[in-house]
């Protein structure tokens, strides 16, 4: 996926994002007008990428690997990091919803599990998409078979090779049984797996918060 790719969809959900966020009732804490757009921002990435990514082959995958994406490492960065903080603004959510009617208190905790669940799917497809990227641009660069990841069978990957290999680390924090051969990608798998073992924490937590709010 290009960089331009990127950015549209980035631009779609954003407008999105700003469209639910003036849409919503005035009754809604600042927090949770926040929460909202943020998760109409997530659906809408999501869907459009995931529909990219069923699109792909492995021959439009390593095309669009060659156009040199320059901005691929600040969107991972953006979006992980904004994922990071939306589980903060949670809290912040939920502490304002204490002691409101019962029908607030179940949208506002609607709004929490909604965007745990999503900010965990959108971390681990992003990543998804950096390593398919670093993947078919390390091979399109090197002579070598394996490019960056080794994977069991001899066909060339496509994206539900990687989000398998994506969504691995992100549920344990450790490989499967795809082997890493390039540097580059060991480092970004080790940054995946340290950031998946604190998110997967944090998420705990939240979860335990909100059940303890419900009894």
């Amino acid at each position: 996926m290009t960089d331009s790719d990127a950015k549209t969809r980035l631009l779609i959900s954003t407008l999105v994002g700003v469209v639910i966020c003036i849409l919503l009732p005035d009754w809604m804490h600042l927090s949770a007008r926040i929460i909202s757009s943020w998760l109409a921002w997530m659906i809408c990435f999501l869907t459009l990428t995931w529909v990219v990514m069923l699109k792909a082959t492995p021959k439009t995958m390593r095309r669009k690997a060659q156009q040199q994406d320059e901005g691929r490492i600040v969107i991972l960065s953006l979006i992980t990091t904004a994922a990071c903080v939306s589980l903060l603004a949670i809290g912040f959510m939920l502490n304002n919803g204490k002691g409101a009617a019962a029908p607030i208190l179940a949208v506002y905790v609607s709004l929490a599990a909604l965007t745990i669940l999503g900010s965990w799917l959108l971390v681990h497809t992003v990543f998804a998409l950096h390593y398919a990227h670093g993947y078919y641009q390390d091979r399109h660069n090197s002579t070598e078979i394996a490019a960056g990841l080794e994977f069991p069978d001899d066909r060339q990957p496509d994206y539900w090779d990687f989000l398998y290999f994506s969504f691995g680390i992100g549920m344990t924090s450790q490989v499967s049984d795809v082997a890493i051969t390039s540097t580059s990608l060991r480092r970004l798998t080790l940054l995946h797996s340290i950031l998946s073992f604190f998110f997967n924490t944090t998420i705990l937590a939240m979860s335990i918060n909100i059940i303890a709010g419900l009894i």
